[in-house]
């Protein structure tokens, strides 16, 4: 069992999801249903955090030159 829960941790998805105020990572798939129909909208996604952060700052830039 230790290992199921193990293998399912190493095969998280990382969501980058942005609405007018925030810039958010979810992993969970249900909370980013919940962003999505909020009116957020998706990124980008990932399979390693490092990547997802990276995402993140990759947003935050795309968002301020579009902003300017």
């Amino acid at each position: 069992m230790g290992e199921v829960l193990h293998s399912m941790l190493d095969n998280h998805q990382f969501y980058i999801v942005y609405d007018d105020f925030t810039i958010a990572i979810y992993s969970l798939l249900d909370d980013v249903c919940e962003e999505l129909a909020a009116g957020g909208t998706l990124y980008g996604y990932a399979d390693e955090e490092e990547v997802a952060h990276a995402l993140l700052m990759e947003c935050f830039q795309y968002l301020t030159m579009r902003n300017t």
